[in-house]
């Protein structure tokens, strides 16, 4: 992404996705107060987005 040009990159996890959310964390995702409430498979789910900036 960086030869890209771009220095910040965001993706959306299951809030209920603990596992998932550790390893985003481990490789310098910050969690955001950001959230989408989603309906997948009949099911209401919460989404919440990490940021990942470059640093400068």
């Amino acid at each position: 992404m960086e030869q890209l040009g771009f220095d910040e990159l965001f993706l959306w996890v299951l809030d209920d996705n603990i596992a998932a959310k550790k390893f985003y964390e481990h490789l310098g995702f910050v969690k955001t107060e950001d959230y989408l409430n989603d309906t997948i498979g009949g099911k209401d789910l919460r989404e919440v987005r990490f940021v990942y900036k470059k640093e400068r």
